[in-house]
C-alpha cells in the first residue's frame, strides 16, 4: 500500500499557491506508506524531492508550503518491490520531465525491462514503478500524446496500480483494469487534485463545488496546465 498526491494549477493566479495547496494533501497519505517520501515539482522546470521517512519531514526541510508552481505529484512509499533508499522513492523521472508515482505492483517488469534495455534504455534503480516511467517516456518521445502512452500500458504491463504522471504541460490518471488500487480526483475552480482517499482533498479551498470521482478501470483522465 503506497499514497499518491497531485495537484495541478489551471489559474495562473493561483500558481504562487501550489505548495500551500498540495502539502496537506501529501502529508495526508503518510499513512500509506511511512518508510520514504517524494515529490516532482513544476514551474520554472522540474525538481525532484526524495528522501527515507515520512512526507511530513520532507515538506518541513524543503518548505513546500512556501513554494509556487503549475503541479506537483507526490508519493508516499511502503517498500514492497525494493529496499528502503533514496534510489527507490517516487517519483521515477524519466526523458528530462516526465514523472511518475505509482500505488501498486507490476508482475511481469522485468520482463519489460529487459525489453527496454535491449533498446538502449538506461536505469537508476531495481524498482518497477521505473520501468513502467521509461516505457511511457520512450513512447512520448517516438510522438505519442501522454494520453496514448499512458492507455497503452496495459499493452505492456500486467498488474495492479493506480499510476499518476505528470509533464511540465500536463497532469494525467490511469487505473488498472479490476481498479484494484484508489484514487479520487476533484477538479476545482481553478485546479485538478488527486489523491488516494478522499480525506486527503477535504480542506482544500472550494471542495464542496468541485467535480469529485473515482476514475474507472482503463478510463485516461488528463487535464493541462
Amino acid at each position: 500500500m503506497c499514497g499518491i498526491a497531485g495537484l495541478l494549477i489551471t489559474d495562473p493566479d493561483q500558481r504562487p499557491q501550489l505548495g500551500a495547496l498540495l502539502a496537506p494533501i501529501f502529508e495526508a497519505m503518510t499513512p500509506r506508506g511511512p518508510d520514504s517520501a517524494g515529490l516532482a515539482l513544476y514551474g520554472d522546470g522540474v525538481e525532484v524531492h526524495k528522501q527515507v521517512g515520512p512526507a511530513t519531514k520532507l515538506t518541513a526541510d524543503m518548505a513546500l508550503a512556501d513554494r509556487g508552481g503549475t503541479c506537483g505529484i507526490a508519493h508516499t512509499r511502503m517498500a514492497t518491490e525494493s529496499a528502503v533508499t533514496t534510489e527507490g522513492c517516487h517519483p521515477f523521472m524519466a526523458g528530462d520531465d516526465v514523472g511518475l508515482v505509482h500505488n501498486g505492483s507490476f508482475s511481469n517488469y522485468a520482463t519489460v525491462r529487459r525489453d527496454l534495455a535491449a533498446t538502449g534504455v538506461s536505469f537508476d534503480s531495481d524498482n518497477d514503478s521505473e520501468v513502467c516511467c521509461r516505457l511511457l517516456a520512450e513512447q512520448l518521445a517516438a510522438g505519442a500524446g501522454l494520453a496514448e502512452a499512458l492507455g497503452s500500458v496495459p499493452d505492456r504491463m500486467d498488474g495492479f496500480y493506480t499510476l499518476l504522471v505528470a509533464t511540465p504541460s500536463e497532469m494525467a490518471i490511469l487505473r488498472d483494469p479490476a481498479g484494484c488500487k484508489p484514487a479520487v480526483v476533484a477538479e476545482g475552480s481553478g485546479w485538478v487534485a488527486v489523491a488516494s482517499e478522499y480525506h486527503a482533498l477535504s480542506e482544500l479551498p472550494g471542495i464542496d463545488e468541485a467535480h469529485v470521482f473515482e476514475p474507472a478501470p482503463l478510463e485516461v483522465h488528463t487535464w493541462r496546465a
